[in-house]
C-alpha cells in the first residue's frame, strides 16, 4: 500500500480518474523534464520557451493515455520516468 504522498499513490488514483492526481505528479516531475529538454534542444535553434512547451506536450500526452488505460503495468516513480523520459513520451514529443 502506497503513503497519499507518493508517486505509486498519484499513479494509482490517476489510473483511477481522479485528475486531481495529475498536478502532484506535474510538480514533482516538471522541473526534471524541463532540464532534460533544455539539453536535448539545439540551443540555437531554440526559443526560450521550446523546453516548457516539449514538457507541456509530453504530460498532456502522458495524462491522456492514462485516463484511456493504456499502461496497465504503470505503478510506481520507476515506471513512470521510463513512460516520460528518455525514451517516452518527452523523445516523442515534435519538438525534440
Amino acid at each position: 500500500m502506497s503513503s497519499p504522498g507518493s508517486v505509486s499513490h498519484w499513479i494509482l488514483a490517476l489510473k483511477d480518474g481522479d485528475s486531481a492526481a495529475a498536478q502532484p505528479l506535474w510538480e514533482r516531475y516538471y522541473r526534471q523534464l524541463v532540464a532534460l529538454a533544455r539539453k536535448k534542444l539545439n540551443s540555437s535553434h531554440r526559443r526560450a520557451d521550446d523546453e516548457e512547451d516539449v514538457v507541456q506536450n509530453a504530460f498532456h500526452r502522458f495524462f491522456r493515455a492514462v485516463g484511456e488505460g493504456r499502461f496497465p503495468q504503470l505503478e510506481d516513480r520507476d515506471n513512470l520516468w521510463r513512460l516520460l523520459a528518455p525514451n517516452g513520451f518527452f523523445a516523442n514529443s515534435s519538438s525534440v
